[in-house]
C-alpha cells in the first residue's frame, strides 16, 4: 500500500502524524510526504521520502503581525474569543486551492492508495475523492475544528470541488484523534482514538539528578520567545528559584538567552525542544499550550502549568485545568504577576491532587490504541476500495 502524507505547512501540525507514518513504514507500506518546505524539511530529517511543493509558507509571519515592540500577543489583544480561535480553519481553507493541483499530480504520478493528512489540511479528502482512494484526517491537538466551522469551510470549498467534477465537498473516510478522553473535545465530530507519542527528535532524554518532587521542564516554545516572551520566561525561572531546591531544564535558543539572563543555581539552558527529551522524569512542565507539549505531558503523567499566548493554546490550557492535571494562567495580568506565577508553581509542585489527575491522564493515554494498532484499520480502509494492502 502506498500512503501519501499531506500536512498544512507548520512543523508542529506534521509531527503528531509521525507515529502513524512510522508504523505504516514499519508494517512494510510505502509512505511519501508532500508539502511545502516547512514540512518536507522536517520529514526528510526524520528519514522519510518527500516531494516538495512551492515555497516556504512562513506561518510564523501570520503570528508575528504588527505588534507594538516588547509586547506579547496576549498583552495586545487578550484571550481571543472562541469563534476567532475556531476561525483559524478559514486560513487553511484559503490555502487549499494553491497547493491542491500539485498534490493531485503527485498522488496520481506516485499511484497513492490512501491519503493521510492533518485536520487543518483540506486537500487530503479532495485528493482522495478525485482519485477514488480513501482519505484520513489526523488531529494534532485538543481543539479540533468545530462542526460549525467545518460546515463553513466545506461551503466555501464547494466551487473548487465542483470544478474537479465532485458533486459535494468530500469528508475523510476516517478521523484519528490523539487526545485522551479527559482532554478530547466532546463537541467535535466522532473520531477513532490513536495514542499520542511525545516527539523525541534526535538525542537522549534529559538526565535529571534532583530527587523526585522538584524537577521541572520549562518549554515555552520558540515562537513564544520570538513574540516577546523573554520577560515571561525570566518571571518563571525567578519564581522557581524562590521556591527553592528546584532543578530545572530551560528550553531557549541561544539567541534569546542574553535577553532572559543568567539562570539561577540548579537551572540549565538547553536548545532541545522535543517533549520526549525534556519531559520524562520531570515533576512539572511549564509550557505555552502547544499540542505536542500538552499531549506529551499527558502521556507521561506530568502536571502542567500552561501559559498560553495564541489561538488554540488557550483551549489546551482550559482542558488541562478542567481535568485537574494542571493550572492555566490565560490572561496577561496573571502571567505578568510574579506572585501569581509563583503561587501556581508551588501549588503544582506540592499538590498531590494534580499529580493524581496527571496520572489518570497517563493511564487514559496508555489505554488508547497505538499507532501500530491503527495500521490494520487503514489497511482495511484501502481494501474496501479495492487496493491491495
Amino acid at each position: 500500500m502506498r500512503v501519501l502524507i499531506i500536512s498544512s505547512p507548520v512543523e508542529t501540525h506534521f509531527l503528531p502524524l509521525l507515529p502513524v507514518v512510522r508504523a505504516l513504514a514499519g508494517a512494510g507500506h510505502e509512505v511519501l510526504v508532500t508539502g511545502q518546505p516547512d514540512i518536507t524539511g522536517p520529514a526528510a530529517g526524520a528519514g522519510l521520502a518527500t516531494v516538495t511543493v512551492g515555497d516556504p509558507f512562513h506561518a510564523f509571519d501570520l503570528r508575528r503581525g504588527n505588534r507594538p515592540a516588547g509586547l506579547r500577543p496576549i498583552e495586545v489583544t487578550g484571550r481571543p474569543p472562541a469563534r476567532q480561535i475556531d476561525g483559524a480553519a478559514q486560513m487553511w481553507r484559503n490555502h487549499a486551492p494553491y497547493v491542491l493541483p500539485d498534490y493531485l499530480e503527485t498522488a496520481r504520478d506516485w499511484g497513492a492508495d490512501l491519503v493521510l493528512s492533518d485536520h487543518m489540511d483540506y486537500t487530503g479528502a479532495v485528493v482522495g475523492a478525485v482519485l477514488g482512494i480513501p482519505s484520513v484526517w489526523h488531529r494534532w491537538g485538543v481543539n479540533p475544528t468545530s462542526t460549525f466551522m467545518l460546515g463553513q469551510t466545506r461551503m466555501w470549498l464547494g466551487p473548487l470541488c465542483a470544478r474537479l467534477g465532485l458533486a459535494t465537498v468530500p469528508v475523510p473516510d476516517l478521523v484519528l484523534d490523539p487526545a485522551p478522553p479527559a482532554l478530547a473535545d466532546t463537541q467535535a465530530p466522532p473520531a477513532r482514538p490513536v495514542r499520542p507519542e511525545p516527539h523525541t527528535g534526535d538525542g537522549t532524554p534529559w538526565a535529571y539528578t534532583a530527587p523526585p518532587g522538584r524537577r521541572v521542564a520549562v518549554a515555552l516554545g520558540g515562537h513564544t520567545l520570538d513574540l516577546g516572551g523573554a520577560p515571561l520566561l525570566r518571571r518563571v525561572v525567578d519564581a522557581l528559584a524562590a521556591a527553592g531546591q528546584v532543578e530545572a531544564v530551560v528550553s531557549a535558543a541561544p539567541g534569546h538567552r542574553d535577553e532572559v539572563g543568567a539562570l539561577p543555581e540548579g537551572m540549565t539552558y538547553t536548545s532541545r525542544t522535543a517533549p520526549g527529551l525534556l519531559f520524562p522524569g520531570a515533576d512539572l512542565v511549564v509550557h505555552h499550550g502547544g499540542a505536542g507539549s500538552t499531549l506529551g505531558a499527558a502521556a507521561l503523567g506530568v502536571p502542567q502549568l500552561v501559559l498560553p499566548q495564541l489561538g488554540d493554546a488557550f483551549v489546551a490550557g482550559d482542558r488541562v485545568a478542567a481535568a485537574g492535571a494542571g493550572i492555566t494562567l490565560d490572561n496577561a495580568e496573571a502571567q505578568n504577576s510574579g506572585d501569581r506565577v509563583a503561587e501556581a508553581l508551588t501549588a503544582l509542585l506540592t499538590g498531590a491532587a494534580y499529580r493524581d489527575a496527571a496520572g489518570r491522564l497517563r493511564a487514559e493515554t496508555a489505554a488508547m490504541p497505538s499507532a501500530a494498532e491503527t495500521v490494520p484499520v487503514l489497511e482495511q480502509l484501502a481494501a474496501r476500495q479495492g487496493v491491495k494492502a
